[in-house]
């Protein structure tokens, strides 16, 4: 599991489904879901906000559907914490995620993809862009931080 500020897709990552393209009624939820071939992804959709949260699926160990004072959520347990994350349709999101998991390809010795140098740059970039975007860090605080984010070596 990890979080970032938005979410790209891995190389040879797809998106198989998303909530995104389904109608809900009701109260609108806080999370929408995306299904790729190697991870479900969360993104938080409050506020103007583009913090996603994933999993790849062999870190999933259960997920079930459940209600919270009459909203539809889904709890995720990984081996190190469990998530509520409240969605639309959470029966249906879960069944999907199960049967995801189950074609997903099998990860050996628990390690999970890695990232190239040149995305980790990129991802810690935009999160300095979106703190300054959002007036979070001063002109002189970005333009260090990038030059401290420049010298850095993966």
């Amino acid at each position: 599991m990890f979080w970032s500020l938005s979410f790209h897709l891995l190389p040879d990552e797809e998106i198989v489904d998303d909530s995104t393209r389904k109608k809900s009624s009701g109260i609108k939820p806080a999370y929408s879901v995306f299904l790729t071939n190697k991870r479900a992804i969360f993104r938080f959709d409050s506020l103007g906000s583009s913090l996603t949260q994933s999993f790849f699926y062999h870190e999933i160990v259960d997920i079930k559907p459940c209600r919270r004072f009459f909203l539809p959520y889904v709890g995720i347990k990984t081996k190190k914490q469990d998530f509520l994350l409240n969605i639309a349709d959470a029966d249906y999101w879960s069944e999907k995620i199960v049967e995801m998991k189950g074609n997903a390809p099998q990860v050996t010795g628990g390690r999970t993809p890695s990232f190239s140098p040149q995305d980790k740059k990129r991802e810690l970039f935009d999160m300095l862009v979106t703190l300054r975007e959002k007036s979070l860090l001063t002109d002189e605080e970005f333009n260090e931080k990038v030059r401290r984010l420049d010298s850095l070596k993966f």
